[in-house]
């Protein structure tokens, strides 16, 4: 029997189940969106957020509610922590299982605004670090300039960068770029006064998320997709150059190394 005659009951049992399947370009958008629910969960619960009891979407607080509401990621996200693991690395479940999660997210929040991810620091800071602000508040973000602190914030408010950032939003990139502008210079400098660096580490983070909500952009699981297959093709340029390089100093290596045996039996 042809592989193709074993197949014709497996498509019509399919046909079955799923008389009206979805086309791939909504396949896709719907497993972008899933992949950005995942993350928003897996950060709220490494920043303290929710806890690991609160993934159903009825026991959602405010600051996690909202976005996942404006963001239409409510009905893609897990309920469950088996749900949530099948979204994850294998790194992100161990640490999402770790004990000092919320020291490792904030660790992990520090070293991503140092080296830039978010763009510039408000307030011309040179970088932040963390600092404890009390049992009851958690860590806190300090912004430093020099050896001054300028400005402090709790860690878990960027919760939904660090979260964008997993999901490989691009943040400052095609997918700003694809909105419409909702603001002026002077409301964006209004906002930064007003809400201060807890709602805003960076400028160029204010502009993507505040100016541009991924939200009332078409097509944001497709995008996060095509980001991530880009990212892999960058990737694997970058091995497959180093594998060129490598190869071209071996054969210099071994012509050297023919070179030095002949003048040694000469």
């Amino acid at each position: 029997m042809a592989a193709e005659d074993q197949l014709v009951p497996l498509r019509a049992d399919a046909c079955r189940r799923a008389p009206d399947p979805p086309g791939l370009d909504e396949l896709i958008e719907d497993t972008g969106r899933e992949r950005l629910a995942a993350c928003y969960l897996y950060c709220a619960l490494l920043a303290g957020v929710i806890g690991d009891d609160g993934l159903p979407p009825e026991r959602w607080p405010p600051e996690l509610a909202e976005p996942m509401a404006r963001l239409g990621l409510t009905r893609f996200a897990p309920r469950t922590g088996r749900g949530l693991d099948a979204q994850l690395t294998p790194a992100e479940q161990a640490t999402r299982r770790s004990r000092g999660r919320q020291l490792e997210f904030a660790r992990l929040l520090v070293d991503l605004i140092n080296h830039g991810a978010f763009g510039p620091l408000c307030g011309d800071a040179d970088r932040v670090r963390l600092a404890r602000s009390g049992e009851w508040r958690g860590l806190d973000l300090e912004l430093i300039k020099g050896w001054r602190v300028v400005s402090a914030c709790p860690v878990k408010d960027h919760w939904e960068l660090v979260a964008q950032f997993l999901a490989g939003v691009p943040l400052r990139g095609a997918l700003a770029a694809a909105g419409n502008v909702r603001g002026s210079k002077r409301t964006t400098a209004r906002r930064l006064k007003d809400s201060g660096v807890a709602h805003a580490v960076s400028l160029g983070v204010t502009l993507a998320v505040g100016l541009h909500p991924v939200g009332t952009i078409a097509g944001l699981g497709t995008r996060l997709i095509q980001a991530r297959i880009q990212a892999g093709q960058d990737q694997a340029d970058a091995l497959r150059n180093l594998g060129r390089d490598l190869g071209a100093l071996c054969a210099q290596a071994d012509g050297e190394l023919t070179r030095l045996q002949a003048g040694k039996n000469t």
